[in-house]
């Protein structure tokens, strides 16, 4: 009796305790985003996907690329805002989402640009002259949340659930442009039947650095753990093989 009567009082001084989320706890969430994150055969793989296995490794977790769930970019950020346990990746670092998100990284710097065909011949000299055509963002994805930031008239926007829509919808003509990052557009551009030679750089609206996005109910150490895994894996200069394989700079 004594016995169960320390046990209770033991949960009931510490209760917070049992409802942080820990490291074996968390949901991993992408969305397809070669060459970061994508299937291939069947199985998921890319350049986000290989560093976050060897974090796992440095944190002493067996988790393996089978415990990520793919889904579009909007229900992954509406999942990270409401549940605890929630890492969505590649995460682009914005301030407006450091407030509401924490952030472990950077594992990579690439640039936001619109992007249009050559025959087209935009004259984009600042955000405001495209205003003018329809551009396709993936929706709740960073390039969609600056956009409307910088003002964007939403009647100007065309949304999709994924990069592949995105490509889809440039390669039939039913938008003039796309936000997106370069690197990777322009590498998944043939898999959507897309000749990379004959679109180009419209306008660079920013550099953007891409991490691991986790709930901000995420104790503070778990964190840390995670951010000194990637910088260990930084600095042992595994993330620079990863990231020549994919030819990415």
């Amino acid at each position: 009796m004594k016995i169960i009567f320390f046990l209770i009082m033991v949960f009931s001084v510490f209760p917070v305790y049992a409802q942080e989320p820990a490291a074996i706890d968390l949901i991993y969430l992408t969305e397809s985003y070669p060459p970061h994150n994508y299937l291939e055969n069947g199985r998921l793989t890319g350049v986000s996907i290989e560093i976050l296995q060897l974090m796992w490794k440095k944190l002493g977790l067996s988790n393996t690329a089978a415990d990520v769930k793919m889904l579009p970019w909007a229900r992954g950020m509406a999942r990270i805002q409401k549940e605890k346990n929630i890492v969505l990746f590649g995460m682009g670092y914005s301030a407006e989402r450091s407030e509401t998100l924490n952030w472990v990284g950077p594992y990579y710097a690439h640039s936001l640009f619109l992007i249009g065909k050559k025959e087209g011949k935009f004259s984009i000299h600042n955000l405001d002259d495209a205003k003018a055509f329809k551009v396709g963002v993936v929706r709740e994805d960073v390039g969609h949340q600056i956009l409307v930031k910088k003002g964007f008239p939403l009647s100007s926007l065309d949304l999709t659930n994924n990069a592949d829509s995105l490509y889809r919808k440039l390669k039939a003509g039913r938008i003039d442009m796309i936000c997106f990052m370069e690197d990777s557009a322009f590498k998944a551009m043939p898999k959507s039947g897309l000749n990379p030679d004959n679109y180009e750089r419209l306008f660079e609206i920013f550099q953007l650095k891409s991490g691991f996005g986790f709930s901000k109910q995420v104790p503070k150490s778990v964190i840390t753990d995670f951010q000194g895994a990637l910088d260990a894996v930084i600095q042992d200069g595994s993330v620079a093989s990863i990231l020549k394989k994919y030819k990415l700079k």
